[in-house]
Formats: structure tokens, sequence, C-alpha cells
């Protein structure tokens, strides 16, 4: 069967890549098309009876140079979509959604293939301890990653109280005695998976948020979990009655699935860009502390990282940042889908609950996070004016 001939527009964009010393074929345009990874040419009228004519998209040509220099075979077109999109390239949207989309539907627990879900919601429950048990018989053996765990000694050692006189007030302490190991913890994430809010009440979580403490250590949000203040505070009960709620009853992945699908373009980017930073943040955050305690002066640098135990989220942030050892597209890709959900769910907490003090946000949550937040970004001037300052 004879190939149809090459179109302008077509032949346009080779002459293009050839410009900037890319060797791209036809073949190549076409293939890449059918992958979803390059969009289809523009057509518009020529008006009157002219007929029609077509040309590339905008940025369709800096895309095509890029995939001519890293589309190799055996590299997955999903994997070269979201390596293209994080570099700000023309990528069509769906791809790159159905990139993000194939990143939660590949998480599927090892018990789930030899337990299926069962028709009656009532016994999920059951059922996702079940799994989650099986799911959990290789997990790490410890909770936080060595060089957590060295910092938050070595800063004892060097005199840091993890139970200060200001916060033990604030925390009445738990209410097990029980540790939680590191298959307890893998356990209940993955049972939270499965379930969602029913599993995840304060009071089941409580224990779990202690178990990422330094030894010693006193926690207001953990006492906050364990023992709510008011009746409908637990994470579990948030809710307006009306459908919305704070955490997804069910299956988790399918929020995740629901959120990807109603992000806009630049939250999906945004959400990206955090993952990046992310790993950069956390690890700038170690080096710092490591760096005072070599220097036998404590500042600003262990103060941060004291705010970030007493607070969870931070520190549950270095955990999952220093556990991706190896650091590639798909790893990224799923850290990008939780910033996501963080976001989205802070923002569900506004609506929910209106009169919650969100203008300490900013101080609360790390930088990466801000946007995602919806805290919106300094002036330069006015950033380098508060550094004066402080």
């Amino acid at each position: 069967m004879a190939r149809k001939p090459t179109s302008p527009a077509d032949e346009v964009l080779l002459a293009a890549a050839r410009a900037r010393s890319s060797t791209v074929t036809a073949t190549q345009l076409e293939r890449w098309r059918g992958a979803g990874l390059l969009p289809r040419n523009v057509t518009r009228s020529l008006g009157r009876g002219r007929g029609s004519t077509s040309a590339p998209a905008d940025g369709v040509v800096d895309l095509v140079v890029w995939l001519a220099q890293h589309a190799r075979p055996g590299r997955r077109p999903h994997d070269l979509a979201l390596h293209a999109f994080g570099e700000g390239l023309a990528v069509p949207e769906p791809t790159v959604r159905a990139a993000w989309r194939a990143s939660v539907q590949r998480v599927v627990l090892s018990g789930e293939r030899d337990l299926p879900a069962p028709a009656d919601g009532e016994d999920r429950t059951d059922w996702a301890w079940d799994v989650a048990e099986r799911a959990a018989a290789n997990a790490a053996s410890v909770v936080l990653p060595r060089r957590m765990r060295r910092i938050d000694e070595r800063l004892a050692a060097a005199g840091v109280s993890w139970a200060p006189s200001e916060l033990t007030q604030y925390d009445r302490g738990p209410a097990g005695e029980e540790p939680v190991t590191a298959r307890d913890f893998a356990t209940f994430a993955a049972a939270g998976v499965l379930a969602g809010a029913p599993e995840l009440t304060g009071p089941a979580m409580a224990p779990h948020v202690r178990a990422l403490l330094p030894v010693g250590a006193v926690s207001p949000v953990a006492s906050w979990l364990e023992y709510p203040d008011e009746p409908g505070r637990d994470p579990a009960e948030i809710n307006d009655g009306a459908g919305l709620s704070l955490l997804p009853i069910g299956d988790v992945r399918e929020d995740l699935l629901r959120v990807i699908d109603e992000a806009e373009p630049h939250q999906l980017r945004a959400a990206w860009r955090a993952a990046a930073e992310m790993r950069e943040w956390a690890l700038e955050h170690c080096g710092a502390v490591e760096a005072e305690l070599d220097a036998g002066e404590l500042g600003d640098a262990t103060l941060a990282w004291m705010m970030g135990a007493i607070l969870g989220l931070p520190r549950l942030l270095v955990r999952q940042a220093l556990l991706d050892r190896r650091p590639s597209i798909s790893t990224q890709v799923s850290t990008a889908v939780m910033v996501l959900w963080i976001g989205v769910s802070l923002h569900r907490l506004r609506r929910l609950m209106p009169d919650g003090q969100y203008e300490l946000l900013p101080a609360l949550l790390p930088p990466f996070l801000h946007p995602l937040a919806g805290i919106p970004l300094k002036p330069v001037g006015e950033a380098a004016a508060d550094d004066a300052v402080g």
C-alpha cells in the first residue's frame, strides 16, 4: 500500500527540524502522532470556496526537535510525554492526562489479584485489611529512612528537646503504648488507600503520625487527631452534608483519578514542578541541618527541622523524598499526583471549614506546595524586603 504524500504542513516541520540539525522523517511524525505525542496540524478554511490549508500547531516545532533527540526504541510513550510535559513542550493534553492516570492505575497491591473486592460495600473494610496485610509482607524494615533517624539522634545529642514545655501542654499523650512497626505503618497505609475515610479516622492515624516523630517528641497534631476537640473535627467526619468530604469514602485511587481529570493544565504543571522541587527541598533541608550540626551552631535549619516534626506534613514529605532512592519519571509522576491531591485537599478544607486560620499556611507548608495550596507568590521586591527584615 502506497504511503500518502507528505503534507505541506509536515514538510514545514521536517524543514524546521533540519534547520536545527535534527534528522526527522515523515514516518516518525506519523508514529509520534499515533502514540499521541504530537498534535495534529491545525486546519483552517481559506474562505470563499478556496478550500483549506493546514499548519503546525504552536510549539510543535520545538516538540519535534525534542522528540528527535529523546525518542528511542523501548522508551514508553507515556514516559516521553511526561518528560516533554515537564520541559514545557506542547504535548497533547489528553496524552499527558492519560500518563498521569496510568501512574495511579498501575498501583495494584499484590493481594488484590488473589482477593477480588467484594460487591457489598459493607464487607470492604475486612477485605481492605486482608489485602493490606498481604501487601505489607515485604514492607521496609524501618519507618524512617536512616538519614532522618541519624539527624534526629545528632540533634538530641546536641541538647535539642523534642518535648518543650510550650508544646507538651497541647499533647495529651498517646492513647496506647503499643509501638507502630514498619509493617504496621505499611499495612495501615494500604488499608487507607483501599477503604478511604472509614479507616482514616483521627484516632487510627494518630499512632502512625507519632511513629514518624523523633524519639520522645510530643505532637499537638497527633493529639488533636486522637482526641478531636469538637464533634465533626475528625478528618474522616469533615463533610458538608451534601456529598463533599475532606477524605474520600472507598478506594482513594478513584478520587485521585477524579482529581487528575478535573485539574486545569496549569495545576498539573504546578504539581509536576512541585514534585521535582520536593526532592531538591528535602535534600537541601537535610544537608542544611547536618551542616549546622557539623559546625556546632544550630540555627534556622534546625528550627525548621523541629517545626517539620511538630507539623507532621513537612516531615512526611522529607521521608517520601528520601525513600525514592532512584528518582525516575515514574516516581516523579507518582509524587506529582500526591502533591496535587494535597493541594486539592487543602482547597476542600477551605470550603468545608471556612473559619480556619489559613493565613498561617505560608509558614506551615514547604514553599513548593504554595502554588497548589492557593498561596499567592510574593512580588520579588516584597520577598527581598522580608528577607532583609528577617
